[in-house]
């Protein structure tokens, strides 16, 4: 690539980077320097800034060695000779020298990573280590230089997705440049160490820091034995200047020791912990550092975490490192600090919950129930003078804490599931109690164990019976306060299992929630718990609350006008489970008379002008219905009727057609109308059958009229419901396919009439809902579906243009998943198990014979590349990988799938020769040995690579950290 650049040119767009330009500066410039980076010139270019040290701009520096690396890493052995690589090495190496100040970081960690990258695809320099080190130690000067070198190196080379090596290319030189040096490197740490006996610490830090990229590379016996070392990372810690730097080495060790068994070494370690932690305490001025205790807290929680069932095993010996922990999570200055001793707790209940550690868990009971009390003191709100502005009007602080709280749930359940419900729940108890006692207290203090109450519900049995009724007989006398009733109807909310099985106790908690609605007075939160607590206990009380139906009912007509929507729908939902249990000569009255008012305010609101208001009033009370419907679900259909599918169609489904008559064209109606409709077929089914020709002449005549993708999704519900020959006579499953097809002729009438991008774009949501209808048409009707080469035709026309034209995630993943699908059945066995009884072969061969008919395999393998590499979204790429190897796999001809890929591949802007014939040299060989995971993990790598080497910007303007 041709790109002529002077310096003025690079240091004005550089300039325009970190200026305070136009957007469409910065993106021109930002363009300039991305072309420049992929260049050939590059190379002469960013030697010349880098070797000039009279040039004093740092930006310039930074930007040319970022360059430098980045050309190295991609473009080493597409630009370069062989025959230069020697007087490449040479340069960097002087420029690493050259830049040896202590404000030249940022520069020599570009530099060093080149080298590296370098050094790892220069295969004939076989002395590459020796010759570095060579090079690094001729003077002292360069000593911090070799360092960071040899901190990189290992860092650099641990992923061979890096480069563009060959594994066996990668495996063999990461060997030699890793593996085989470790031994070396050891000893030149030790050297320098021992050497160090002036004691300096920017020496001392760089030693850690290369230690600990290190030590991952050898058994972690080969460091401890080095006594200069570990006294080296011990001593340190006393150290602020290294304190870090040794707290990160140390935790790589304590890591490393999870996967050996010398017991001997953990403990020395262990025993060296514990004298570290006596050092801490005996030097208080230490412990008041914030960032002191943050990096004790994660070498601690590192070792409970590595030898979590060492302490299992051995709970009396452990036990002051528990304790160290549990010092740890009691920290208030900082609840991020707290949060990392979390997956230690779980890590270890984990364990001492089984029988065979039931000695451990009697050992932890205590510190479990002392971390209750600490947690709970973590749970309470910080106490202003304003209760609606707890956080002085910081609403991210707010945000933070509400969720930190229901972090801290999951660690009181952890706490519940060692000590047992009773004992959890008794701490709590006793601090609510205690707060009761004092008069003066806030409301804070009594909220928290309440939310902590709430916390552990699911781990409370319903057979508690020692402090769970003294605890309900108390939550429904607390004083009233907004924020206790709140919190106290959210607890009993979370216990109504345990109420289900203790009816003497469904009344007074009844009473109390209901009172919510009573003493809210306006109070948003308190209506919003009390209708969610209803919810729960409509749900799990269902049968109990039978004879309070008709107060259920009063109750609900009183509020709903006063609740919010939400509320409307938890009430709602839990008034159907207690209506579910009506018996069935009552149901249809029962129901009826819940629903009415909801009916008659639709009815009202279709008398009405049409208004968006009116639209969304008439969607929130078809969501009502739905609720309804949804939770009165029959899974019997021996019975001639069913009361509640009668009453859809006697009552519901013919204001629903009335409503879609007048106001189809607002989606917001139409689609709650589908959402009925689908909840109706899902619930009902066979018993539907009766008004099956008015539903489908519904959907169609909708998306007609108004091209909305949801009379597409309920379609699908038609296929999958009615669709199966195994519920559905022959008559009506002909139907159902006939009229699918006739939805599919509509969306391509629609599709292919677009005249732009814009146009095709604009119909994501309808494109998502047809090809998911579609692979419910595939599933059902797959002997209908496939030998029908037109409609194939048809439908890979759509996913031409969906692939290449739209952006959004949802339609092209729903796209790439029936394709999947629909190769799939060109494989050895079909996808779908439930025909393997039937001859599935001519279904195979009309796979395999469409996809080569026209070129259709190869033109879809060569569309889904191109959206992989230039459009797709990451999350995609998976799904579109597998896609291109069944397609590949389904052909019978290798040299076909093979000729389909090069195409595809060639036609690739920029592709590099050698890595296009390493691609298709792998695949030939995989496809040929039917090693479809070799063929699947090379276009990934080959993707991935061309991606970062040709798409993915090489710049980085705001410096660099390794």
């Amino acid at each position: 690539m041709s790109f002529q650049v002077t310096f003025p040119e690079l240091k004005n767009a550089l300039t325009t980077m970190y200026s305070n330009g136009s957007r469409d500066d910065k993106t021109r410039a930002t363009h300039f320097l991305e072309q420049f980076q992929k260049s050939q010139e590059a190379w002469k270019l960013t030697h010349e800034i880098l070797n000039d040290k009279s040039l004093g701009d740092l930006q310039l520096k930074l930007f040319a060695a970022q360059t430098l690396r980045s050309k190295v890493v991609y473009d080493l052995s597409t630009q370069v000779q062989e025959s230069t690589y020697d007087a490449l090495k040479s340069s960097i190496l002087n420029l690493l020298k050259l830049y040896n100040g202590k404000s030249e970081r940022l520069i020599r960690i570009q530099l060093s990573i080149a080298l590296s990258q370098l050094a790892l695809q220069y295969l004939s320099w076989t002395s590459a280590m020796n010759d570095i080190v060579s090079s690094l130690t001729e003077s002292n000067q360069n000593t911090l230089v070799l360092l960071e070198f040899l901190k990189i190196l290992p860092e650099e080379l641990s992923d061979v997705k890096k480069s563009h090596l060959t594994d066996e290319e990668y495996n063999k030189r990461s060997k030699e440049l890793v593996t085989d040096q470790v031994e070396s490197v050891i000893l030149i740490l030790k050297n320098l160490t021992e050497n160090n006996t002036n004691n300096n610490q920017d020496l001392n830090s760089a030693i850690l820091d290369c230690l600990n990229s290190w030590i991952t590379e050898c058994p972690i016996e080969q460091i401890l034995h080095i006594d200069s070392l570990t006294a080296l990372i011990f001593q340190s810690l006393s150290q602020d200047s290294t304190f870090d730097k040794a707290i990160e080495c140390l935790a790589t060790i304590i890591r490393e020791t999870r996967d050996i068994d010398n017991y001997h070494i953990i403990d020395t370690l262990y025993q060296q912990i514990l004298k570290l932690n006596k050092f801490m305490h005996q030097s208080p001025d230490k412990l008041e550092d914030l960032e002191t205790i943050e990096g004790l807290t994660r070498l601690y929680v590192e070792c409970g975490e590595s030898w979590h069932t060492l302490i299992a095993k051995n709970p009396k010996h452990f036990k002051p490192l528990v304790e160290i922990l549990l010092e740890c999570t009691s920290y208030e200055e900082d609840l991020d600090i707290v949060k990392y001793t979390f997956q230690f707790w779980y890590l270890l209940k984990q364990l001492i919950i089984i029988p065979k550690f039931q000695e451990s868990r009697e050992e932890f009971s205590d510190v479990y129930l002392r971390l209750i009390a600490i947690i709970i003191k973590h749970l309470t709100y910080p106490i202003a003078k304003n209760d609606n502005d707890l956080f002085n009007g910081d609403k991210e602080q707010e945000d933070k804490f509400k969720e930190f709280r229901y972090e801290m749930g999951y660690v009181l359940k952890d706490c519940c599931a060692v000590v047992g419900a009773s004992r959890a729940l008794q701490v709590p108890f006793e601090q609510i109690k205690s707060i009761l006692s004092n008069s003066s207290g806030h409301w804070q203090y009594l909220e928290a164990p309440l939310f902590s109450m709430r916390t552990m519900a699911k781990e409370v049995p319903a057979k508690e019976k020692t402090i769970l009724p003294t605890i309900m007989s108390f939550l429904v006398r607390l004083p009233e306060h907004p924020k206790v009733r709140y919190a106290a109807t959210l607890v009993l909310g979370r216990y109504t299992e345990w109420t289900a099985k203790n009816p003497e106790f469904l009344e007074q908690q009844l009473n109390y929630i209901t009172h919510g609605f009573e003493v809210a007075n306006n109070n948003n939160d308190i209506m919003m718990a009390t209708s969610h607590a209803l919810m729960y206990f409509c749900q799990d009380c269902s049968e109990l609350l039978l004879n309070y139906l008709e107060q259920l009912y009063i109750l609900y007509n009183q509020v709903r006008g006063q609740i919010d929507l939400d509320s409307n729908y938890e009430l709602s939902d839990g008034l159907a489970h207690v209506v579910a249990k009506v018996p069935e000569e009552n149901l249809y009255k029962t129901l009826e008379m819940f629903l009415q008012p909801t009916l008659d305010l639709l009815q009202n609101l279709v008398s009405m002008p049409v208004s968006e208001a009116g639209n969304k009033e008439m969607a929130d009370q078809l969501e009502i219905i739905c609720i309804y419907i949804d939770v009165l679900k029959t899974s019997e259909f021996d019975k001639p009727t069913y009361a509640v599918a009668t009453l859809f169609i006697e009552k519901i489904w013919p204001l629903t057609t009335t409503i879609l008559t007048k106001d189809a064209t607002s989606l917001i109606v139409s689609e709650k109308c589908m959402k009925l409709i689908k909840s109706a077929i899902l619930s009902f089914s066979s018993y539907l059958n009766s008004i099956l020709p008015q539903i489908a002449e519904i959907l169609h005549q909708g998306f007609k009229q108004t091209h909305f993708g949801c009379y597409l999704w309920v379609t699908g519900v038609v296929i999958r419901v009615f669709g199966d020959d195994e519920f559905s006579p022959p008559e009506i499953t002909l139907a159902v396919y006939e009229f699918a097809m006739q939805q599919a002729q509509l969306f391509f009438e629609q599709l292919f009439s677009q005249k732009s991008q814009g146009e095709v774009e604009n119909c994501s949501e309808v494109i998502e809902d047809f090809f998911r209808m579609t692979n419910d048409l595939l599933m059902f009707y797959p002997f209908e579906f496939i030998p029908n080469f037109d409609f194939l035709t048809s439908i890979f026309k759509a996913c031409q243009i969906v692939l290449s034209i739209v952006n959004e995630y949802n339609p092209i993943i729903s796209c790439i998943h029936f394709l999947i699908d629909l190769v799939s059945w060109g494989l050895e066995h079909p996808p779908i198990s439930l025909f393997e009884q039937q001859d599935t072969e001519p279904l195979k061969q009309a796979i395999k014979q469409f996809l080569i008919v026209d070129n259709h395999g190869g033109d879809l393998l060569k569309v889904v590349l191109n959206g992989i590499i230039f459009k797709f979204h990451a999350d995609v790429q998976q799904d579109a990988n597998d896609l291109i190897l069944k397609i590949l796999v389904v052909v019978t001809s290798v040299e076909m799938a093979i000729n389909w890929l090069r195409s595809a591949v060639v036609d690739l802007p920029n592709v590099n020769e050698k890595e296009m014939d390493r691609l298709i040299d792998t695949v030939t060989v995989a496809l040929q040995n039917k090693d479809n995971r070799r063929v699947r993990s090379a276009l990934k790598d080959f993707i991935n690579w061309y991606s970062r080497k040709n798409i993915s910007p090489r710049s980085e303007f705001q410096g660099y950290t390794h």
